[in-house]
């Protein structure tokens, strides 16, 4: 198992859902970055992750090993 592992992951924020089925695995000593236009989702991915409250998990998992 990584030490992330981000599994079909669902986030809304309000009433807008803005991630669906996100997956991502990161493994020790890996490094990666998320690139994209604005408005893809990559600061809700983030938020989501460090469980902001303005940002609901709907479905899905987020596991630290």
């Amino acid at each position: 198992m990584a030490d992330l592992e981000i599994r079909n992951l669902h986030v809304r924020a309000g009433d807008k859902d803005i991630l669906r089925g996100v997956d991502l695995s990161v493994g020790r000593g890996e490094i990666h970055a998320l690139m994209g236009p604005n408005g893809s989702g990559k600061s809700t991915l983030a938020n989501a992750v460090m469980g902001h409250p303005g940002f609901e998990v709907t479905e899905g998992q987020i596991v630290f090993k």
